[in-house]
């Protein structure tokens, strides 16, 4: 496994904190690998350039997902890897370039975050400083992991040490996620991140504290773990949101870039048109459209990701909400569910600007689990579009075979190529 980026990014995280980078120049008078990881300055140049470097890559674990969903459809006759997705089946092989950007772009991600781990501890820095990077950088890992293994059955979760790594089945990865994201919490509760952190190195509208606990919630649910989804869920702060921050210079949005100035695919009409009457996130995600695909499936238009500086929020309040829910409803406790789902349902407005406004549910018209869990998975169907969390989701509730064009994709050739670890492709 090839990761090794750490100068390019490292001498960009620079820039970002005075001036903004290109991220695909290197300076020649970059510092060395070995002072960036052994300078205060450095580690905290790497803790930056981290978020930006996840940042850049949302869209991969979005677009896979609603592809292979069904709910994305190609526009150009040139993005012929994005279109294998939606074709699916035996069309997706390693060789596809979305299937080698997610996992590049992820283990870049890792990468670095092992970094962080590895190093700030060895550095003088001030307590709270280095406990905020160490949570960050665990925290990063943690979701990329997370994203990886909802993908691909099984992945590497530990890429510094070795170039040709092991794979941990789906099980270890997430035990592993949620030991990562418990480790981040620890960090910051022995010893809350310093002012510095807070100003210089957390990105703007970034909630370091709140985004742990939902991905504890998240992975749990994921996991089958029910209670520790509840507790983890009930500690989130649903007035605030957590966000990836981007603007016109330095960064700009991937989404925006790909789905408004390139117009690569559109989302398909039947996810507007199957909608509840009078579902008022419709039209938060989506505007009618009159065009067609290349494939010749009527599509709709974006409305969201519509400026190269839109935020992307990590997890949206209505997704933990909906994890209660879900959670209550595996217990077989019918009546919270019920509580839960008609918050997602009847609520107008969020801290992100999601509103279903639809009337409640009742006991008589949920009267059993299978119709509750019916109508949480078209719940997040809804309030979690374009979050890359479909089609996890579609497995989770057991969707027929036909609502998906794979379950899992191949692994890439360049990690075939280079690891002799690499399992059989899945099937399907």
């Amino acid at each position: 496994m090839k990761t090794n980026n750490l100068l390019t990014l490292v001498w960009c995280a620079f820039l970002l904190v005075a001036a903004g980078c290109e991220l695909d120049q290197l300076n020649p008078n970059a510092p060395t690998e070995a002072q960036v990881l052994s300078t205060p300055e450095g580690i905290k140049a790497l803790a930056v350039g981290l978020q930006a470097q996840y940042g850049e890559g949302v869209n991969e674990n979005v677009e896979v997902s609603n592809f292979l969903t069904r709910w994305y459809a190609t526009m150009p006759s040139s993005v012929l890897g994005l279109r294998e997705l939606e074709t699916g089946g035996s069309d997706v092989q390693g060789f596809n370039g979305t299937v080698n950007n997610m996992w590049s772009t992820h283990y870049r991600t890792i990468k670095s975050a092992e970094d962080l781990i590895t190093n700030a501890p060895k550095v003088t820095l001030v307590d709270g400083t280095r406990s905020g990077i160490i949570a960050l950088a665990k925290l990063y890992k943690a979701m990329s992991i997370g994203e990886l293994i909802e993908c691909y059955e099984q992945v590497p979760i530990e890429v510094t040490s070795s170039l040709t790594p092991t794979f941990a089945n789906r099980t270890a990865a997430l035990d592993y996620v949620i030991s990562l994201l418990e480790q981040a919490q620890q960090e910051i509760t022995a010893t809350p991140p310093s002012a510095d952190f807070n100003a210089s190195i957390l990105g703007i509208g970034f909630d370091l504290t709140n985004t742990i606990r939902a991905m504890i919630a998240r992975y749990a649910l994921i996991k089958g773990d029910h209670d520790k989804a509840l507790s983890a869920a009930n500690l989130v702060d649903l007035t605030k949101t957590s966000s990836i921050f981007y603007n016109s210079s330095t960064s700009r949005n991937p989404i925006y870039l790909i789905t408004i100035q390139l117009v690569y695919y559109r989302p398909v009409r039947t996810w507007r048109t199957n909608a509840e009457a009078g579902d008022g996130r419709v039209a938060y995600w989506v505007s009618p459209g009159t065009s067609n695909s290349f494939l010749s499936k009527p599509v709709d238009d974006f409305n969201q990701f519509k400026t190269d500086n839109a935020k992307f929020y990590v997890y949206l309040p209505g997704e933990i909400t909906l994890i209660k829910a879900e959670a209550y409803a595996r217990k077989n406790d019918l009546a919270n569910a019920l509580i839960e789902l008609n918050k997602v349902r009847t609520k107008a407005t969020d801290p992100a600007g999601i509103g279903a406004g639809l009337p409640p549910k009742t006991a008589a018209t949920l009267p059993n689990q299978g119709a509750m869990l019916d109508e949480i998975f078209k719940q997040r169907q809804y309030e979690l579009f374009i979050t890359g969390l479909l089609l996890g989701d579609s497995r989770r509730f057991s969707k027929p075979q036909v609502d998906r064009t794979r379950n899992w994709l191949p692994f890439p050739d360049t990690e075939r190529l280079s690891n002799p670890n690499t399992p059989t492709d899945p099937a399907f």
